[in-house]
């Protein structure tokens, strides 16, 4: 809840020369992605017994959040 707060308060007491600064640089990293992902260009691979192993960089890990709940049910 603090959190939330600060995150108010802070966009709050932003100037409109940092609002501009934070539009512009997102607008840029936006440009940049839409660049690169033009000069993508994906090739298909004719040879099929090419076969590499590789170490992923990042996996996933399951995030499991649970509770104990004691419910007494006397007669």
């Amino acid at each position: 809840m603090e959190a939330e707060d600060e995150e108010i308060i802070k966009s709050i007491n932003e100037t409109p020369a940092q609002k501009a600064a934070k539009r512009r640089k997102l607008s840029e990293e936006a440009q940049e992605a839409e660049d690169l992902q033009k000069r993508l260009e994906i090739v298909h691979d004719e040879d099929d017994d090419v076969f590499v192993k590789a170490t992923p960089f990042a996996q996933k890990v399951l995030v499991v959040d649970y509770q104990i709940v004691m419910i007494d049910n006397k007669p």
